[in-house]
């Protein structure tokens, strides 16, 4: 096989290469020429493309047109190899030879491969949204992979983000609904030496929790509101229609009422369920404070590093099933309330009988005698109630 590695434009008689075509991956355009070159941001590729010759008829009289020459177009596109690529596109341009028509002359437009008057691509647009939506990538970091401004990617993105946030299809489907809140740290204003990061943005998130036909959760982000109250979530939940307020059946939240009284006005027929997480999470917290109000009682100070109290304080948060044999044993295999107590009670997950209470609790004293644990086991104050403020 004579030059096995040339380029397929060599050896046929096309004046297109059909392997540069297919790398580039642009339908109904040929690659004219690719070069590297040095700019103001390091290193970039340089694709030339264009579209093969054709006979055009007039957009207003449909007589067919004459070649009137090229118009060059210059677009930033999906980074290639780690360089940053510009893509120019020859236009063809047309004149209608019917001396009556108002035309004059027009140029070709593909919306497949730009909008009129872009700057990027719509396959950079496509990838810009994607790295925003799935690898959490910031305007600026993208920015500095096209090789361009912060404010080009911005305004080329802007318009499909607004497009996509107006579609009320996404919420379709809808069975069950979580909220929770979300904190956004903006970019600072003020210099670093005066204190200045930026404000903060509290904003309420609706997350679409349905399970699938194969019984996993989409865990699929529905809207963001500003604000952080249930009034924010009621209003939301009044702006969508009807049908999809009746088709919500289970609506999880946090412990906070403002949330629950939302869900109550709008959402007559779904069933408010507290999430595990919080849930868990109250629970291992009363149990700290039990540990550490009964640490006080005994010793008079806080925890120290050989106090028993003090030594299983990780035990006491951490599940049944990740306990180690030690861990297990280090008790001296009395019955220690830890987190798989608070987890036994939650619907739907079967208590083990290490969390199961058979009878009163033995706590050690000083001396180490067992002492009964009852006494200590006062109601813990929550740390979230229906008055207090949520943190």
């Amino acid at each position: 096989m004579s030059e096995p590695t040339a380029c397929s434009r060599a050896r046929s008689d096309s004046c297109y290469c059909s392997r540069c075509d297919l790398l580039v991956g642009l339908d109904g355009f040929h690659v004219v020429e690719v070069a590297e070159l040095d700019g103001r941001r390091g290193l970039f590729l340089r694709v030339v493309v264009e579209s093969p010759p054709r006979i055009e008829a007039c957009r207003e009289c449909g007589v067919v047109a004459h070649s009137h020459g090229r118009r060059t177009v210059r677009l930033v596109d999906t980074p290639c190899f780690g360089r940053p690529v510009e893509l120019v596109w020859r236009k063809r341009t047309w004149r209608c030879a019917e001396a009556a028509c108002p035309t004059g002359s027009f140029t070709e437009q593909h919306e497949d491969l730009a909008r009129p008057r872009a700057l990027l691509t719509a396959r950079a647009c496509r990838w810009a949204v994607a790295q925003l939506r799935r690898e959490h990538a910031s305007v600026q970091g993208l920015a500095r992979q096209l090789g361009t401004a912060w404010r080009t990617v911005w305004e080329s993105i802007k318009p499909l983000l607004e497009a996509r946030a107006g579609d009320e299809t996404r919420f379709a489907g809808v069975t069950t609904l979580g909220v929770d809140e979300h904190v956004w740290h903006h970019v600072s204003t003020k210099p670093v030496e005066d204190g200045g990061r930026g404000p903060k943005e509290l904003t309420v998130r609706m997350v679409d929790l349905t399970r699938d036909a194969d019984g996993m959760v989409r865990a699929r982000l529905l809207d963001l509101v500003p604000g952080r109250s249930g009034a924010a979530y009621s209003q939301w939940l009044r702006a969508r229609n009807e049908a999809f307020r009746d088709g919500v059946e289970v609506a999880t939240l946090d412990p906070f009422h403002g949330y629950k009284n939302a869900i109550d006005d709008q959402l007559d027929d779904a069933v408010a369920v507290l999430d595990a997480f919080h849930v868990v999470k109250l629970g291992t917290h009363a149990v700290d404070e039990v540990r550490r109000r009964v640490q006080q009682e005994i010793h008079g100070h806080r925890g120290r590093k050989h106090d028993p109290l003090y030594g299983i304080r990780m035990i006491l948060r951490c599940g049944q099933e990740r306990l180690t044999d030690k861990q297990r044993a280090r008790p001296n295999g009395r019955s220690w309330p830890t987190s798989d107590t608070t987890r036994s009670t939650w619907p739907g997950s079967a208590p083990s009988s290490s969390a199961t209470p058979t009878g009163p609790r033995a706590w050690p004293k000083v001396d180490g005698s067992p002492s009964k644990f009852s006494p200590h086991c006062r109601p813990a104050r929550s740390p979230r109630s229906s008055d207090s403020a949520r943190p």
